[in-house]
């Protein structure tokens, strides 16, 4: 065993090195953050540089031994170790006394993995290249890290700048956990479906597309400071054969691999990549020996590679504790044969020592030249010079708290699981599943693993989506049984429909990744019975429902198990995202390369603020806006919802019900809207019967209500109520309203004047209780009844209603009066309770889930679900201010005051249209930012004499739109060239 100069190792101690960052052991290198300057993507020169080069001075200090020692890349898990753990001390043994040029990190945690890397680093006699697997980003193997959709997801995208992005982000992250070479791209084209081991580890199955996807992934990861790899050098996709197992043999001639596998590569290599990694895979038109693999093989490597194809940078070998080579050629030999082949990185081999001494043999016997090895290590010094490894080599651990999962990347990973969505059937226009229907779901998981947790955020996700009911969750995996299969067959019948989950992922050493038997008997099965409409979401391996028949009435392929893709695929099946993603490869008797129905985006869906524009951190200050109102006891809790563009990036509860603080407010909890009620319900009754041609605005009223027309007021138009201009007082004092409901109206209809009408606007909840009326008139329905079918089931707000006022209901946010009594489930403002609780005034009860639904209708021009619910004109007519003198009321809405007070705030546009209501709730929509803010409270709760709500909703509303930092579109990593 060489030993290189010993330095003594101080125990990693995890907590302490946690909490105060990594600390240089009398080393000159500075603790600063490692360099991310973009890797050159010219192909290195050949040409030996100076000799005052760090690489240089390194070479010629150095012997054969530590020369040897700097190819070898070992491997460590970044999970947690005891310093003093067998393993880690031996990985420590490795650095320190072997003198292993690079490391290679399995699966880990963020801090551990940093706080490894920056111990060992230290440890190191000369930097250590670090590397990691991060082909679909950092998440592929270290938790809370970004995960993106693989390789396939992005190929399905067909955009070239989201690979790009996502080889930026990767690479980002990946220099803040220590790691300098990310393996990655993969560059082998997947036109084999049987292919246990690439799968959606590739970009498709066309040479071109794989290409082009490959060279900007690349360009990304280098320009994100890291040596991107690309692999399987030279095609590693038309196998059937799991290169962990067993030797994949290519039995193809030179021209094929000229026109299909080696063109990819080549794209990428004219890019700069920094370096290549070699496959275990043989092809005997290349190599006439059939039991070597290209890694292995001098003929692949350097003839072809190197000297054909011109690559001169760095080379790695697959990892070489893969049964393909390590039955065949032994420890030793294969990492001498690896070097004779060209390779300058050894990784992972099973005895790095033996391996070494194999190496230092084989070059005593003149077997290897020391001028490859020279050469080899030179690559390797000149590529930790080129990284600044030399001059820095520790990650300080602020720069991994702020760099890993930033915002914008998991806002990219989403964008990017959307855009590769693939609708392959979609039989009877079956998805998207909108209001006003509802389905009661049953969604069976096919997982080819045991991991209980397996599909909770697609579940998660599906159950948000407004036109699904009930869900019933089951799973089929290796622990299931025949008993099990006819249990769930049993259950669908009980469902309106049955959503199959397929979880099959690439997995090393499996052999395998299509359904398993009684996976497919179900399927035959359930599509066979005549039961239910069934989607299939395949969320991994989109070649698993090949051959099925019949085929299910919808087939989405999300290529995928990450929590974005999940997300994503429940959304689409909600219409709360488009399907724009063509197949990338071909799915034997399914679909075709390149096919793919695109269905639009048609409701709204949950999102980052960064997805539409918006600061995230400046919008969280809406948030402190109502946590300090509530320390202040200006309400006890509120639900807040925003929304721009496509997404609700806010739809949160604050605070509790009561003081008592033993209810948690929530988006779905119940709050008396008030006012609200006047354009919630009334002023979009009233828009609905105009379309129709059931109500003129210019009308009298006395057309619909004849006995409406006295005392002056025979020619007050329906405009007049509407503009709150039509000479009525603002309310009925308690002796004035009578003893039930239609004696409140009679007196309405016999109130006289009280200004002249269209002279002025005076605020009346009469004007609305008339509308009411005339509501009912005209379409023979009570007003609650007509709301309920023509509004709220229509645009799926189902927890939106009116109660009687004898109604108790504990899920309702009480409010109180002024005499203290508590109402919850009964209307708090005492016109519409006279009114027995259903009235145009106020009276309705609604959620921050169910109006921002309401208020994303508004937004879109009408349009949700795929319906124009209302036109484009009626919303413009209704909103703009009338032209009643001295006013800013619409018809039913208000506008925002261009000078003074407003609850909007200061920086909505004049444009801006909205509503308040007495228990503290606001409604503002900006119609030239597509935004609107809502707010939900009950101020009125324990007494109605606080009034800083006047206060808290301009702030509120301010918050948000100066959260705004550009168009409504996604806030996303990197800059892609031109």
């Amino acid at each position: 065993m060489m030993c290189i100069q010993r330095r003594v190792l101080l125990p990693l101690l995890m907590m302490g090195l946690l909490g105060g960052g990594a600390v240089g052991c009398g080393s000159s290198e500075s603790a600063t953050p490692p360099a991310v300057d973009p890797v050159s993507r010219s192909p290195a020169d050949p040409a030996r540089p100076p000799a005052g080069t760090w690489a240089e001075r390194q070479l010629r200090q150095m012997t054969l031994q530590e020369k040897i020692a700097q190819l070898f890349i070992i491997r460590l898990d970044g999970l947690y170790q005891n310093a003093q753990a067998p393993s880690y001390r031996e990985t420590t043994a490795l650095v320190e006394e072997f003198g292993a040029g690079g490391m290679m990190f399995g699966p880990g945690t963020p801090m551990t993995q940093v706080t490894m890397a920056n111990d060992l680093q230290r440890t190191a006699e000369i930097p250590l290249l670090v590397s990691q697997d991060t082909e679909w980003g950092v998440g592929m193997r270290i938790d809370r890290a970004t995960t993106f959709p693989p390789a396939m997801a992005l190929g399905a995208t067909r955009t070239p700048s989201l690979a790009y992005r996502a080889g930026y982000a990767t690479a980002r992250e990946a220099r803040a956990l220590g790691v300098h070479q990310v393996y990655a791209p993969v560059a082998d084209v997947n036109n084999n479906p049987k292919n246990p081991i690439i799968n959606i580890r590739s970009f498709g199955e066309s040479p071109e597309l794989v290409g082009t996807m490959a060279s900007a992934f690349a360009e990304g990861a280098q320009d994100g400071g890291t040596i991107a790899t690309v692999k399987h050098f030279p095609g590693h996709g038309d196998t059937d054969v799991d290169s962990h197992m067993a030797l994949p043999v290519l039995r193809f001639d030179r021209a094929r691999l000229d026109t299909l596998e080696l063109e990819p590569f080549r794209e990428v290599m004219a890019g700069g990549i920094g370096s290549v990694m070699t496959g275990h895979l043989a092809l005997p038109a290349l190599e006439s020996d059939a039991s070597v693999p290209a890694s292995l093989s001098e003929t692949v490597t350097t003839d072809l590679l190197r000297e054909e194809m011109g690559f001169d940078d760095l080379v790695v070998t697959d990892a070489l504790n893969m049964d393909a080579v390590r039955r065949e050629f032994g420890v030793g030999e294969t990492a001498v044969r690896g070097l004779e082949a060209g390779a300058d990185l050894i990784l992972m081999s099973t005895n790095p020592r033996g391996a070494h001494n194999a190496v230092e043999e084989a070059v005593a016997s003149g077997r290897l030249d020391t001028t490859t090895i020279n050469t080899s290590v030179r690559r390797v010094l000149q590529a930790k010079e080129k990284l600044g490894l030399h001059e820095r080599r520790y990650v300080p651990l602020d720069t991994t708290r702020r760099r890993v999962n930033r915002r914008s990347h998991e806002v990219l990973a989403a964008a990017t699981a959307r855009e590769s969505l693939t609708l392959l059937n979609n039989q009877d226009d079956l998805l998207p599943l909108t209001p006003p229907d509802e389905y009661s779901t049953l969604v069976v998981k096919l997982s080819g693993t045991e991991s209980p947790g397996e599909g909770k955020p697609f579940v998660k996700a599906l159950s948000d989506q407004p036109a699904i009911g009930r869900v019933d969750v089951r799973r089929l995996d290796p622990r299931s049984d025949e008993t099990d299969m006819v249990d769930h067959l049993q259950a669908a019948e009980s469902h309106d429909l049955v959503v199959v989950a397929s979880y099959l992922s690439v997995q090393a050493w499996s052999g395998s990744i299509g359904f398993k038997d009684l996976h497919r008997t179900f399927l035959d099965r359930l599509l066979s019975d005549g039961g239910p409409p069934t989607a299939l979401a395949a969320f991994g391996n989109p070649y698993a429902p090949s051959r099925l028949q019949p085929t299910p009435g919808a087939v989405l392929a999300a290529y995928s198990a990450s929590g974005p893709s999940q997300r994503a695929a429940a959304q689409a099946i909600g219409g709360a995202a488009p399907t724009p993603g063509r197949l990338p490869v071909t799915i034997p008797n399914l679909a075709e390369r390149g096919a793919g129905e695109t269905l639009p985006r048609v409701s709204p869906r949950r999102g980052y603020p960064e997805s539409v524009g918006m600061d995230g951190q400046r919008l969280a200050q809406a948030d402190s806006v109502l946590r300090a109102a509530m320390l202040d006891h200006a309400f006890p809790g509120a639900a807040m919802a925003v929304g721009r563009g496509d997404v609700i990036p806010t739809l949160e509860g604050h605070g509790y019900y009561t003081y008592e603080q033993t209810k948690r407010v929530k988006p779905t909890s119940q709050y008396d809207v008030a006012s609200l009620t006047k354009v919630v319900a009334t002023t979009t009754a009233i828009m609905l019967l105009t379309e129709q041609d059931r109500v003129s605005l210019d009308s009298t009223v006395a057309t619909y209500l004849p006995e409406f027309a006295k005392n002056g007021k025979e020619d007050i138009t329906v405009r007049r109520l509407l503009s709150h201009s039509s000479g009525l007082k603002p309310y009925l004092g308690p002796d004035e309203r009578g003893p039930n409901p239609q004696a409140l109206v009679d007196t309405i209809m016999a109130q006289p004047l009280a200004y002249e009408p269209g002279k002025a606007s005076k605020y009346s909840g009469l004007n609305f209780i008339t509308l009411m009326r005339i509501v009912e008139t005209v379409t023979n329905r009570a007003f609650d009844v007509y709301c309920r079918e023509n509004i709220f089931e229509p645009l799926g707000m189902d927890q939106t209603r009116f109660y009687s006022i004898d109604r108790k209901a504990q899920w309702v946010v009480p409010t109180t009066d002024t005499a203290g009594t508590m109402y919850r489930g009964s209307v708090h403002d005492p016109m519409a309770r006279a009114m027995g609780g259903v009235s145009g005034n106020a009276g309705l009860f609604s959620t921050a889930k169910d109006l921002s639904r309401f208020a994303y209708m508004l937004t879109h021009e009408g349009r949700i679900d795929g319906r124009q619910f209302l036109e484009p004109e009626t919303i413009a007519r209704f909103t703009q201010k009338s032209d009643v003198p001295g006013s800013t009321r619409a018809l039913g809405w208000d506008t925002k005051s261009p000078t003074g007070y407003s609850s909007a705030g200061d920086r909505f546009d004049v444009s801006s249209f909205g509503h308040t209501g007495y228990t503290g709730t606001s409604l503002w929509i900006d119609p030239t930012q597509g935004l609107f803010v809502l707010l939900l409270t009950n101020r009125v709760y324990p007494d109605d004499t606080s009034e800083q709500i006047q206060q808290v909703r301009p702030r509120v509303a301010n918050e948000v739109h100066e959260s705004i930092v550009g168009p409504p579109e996604p806030l996303l990593p990197g800059t892609v060239p031109e």
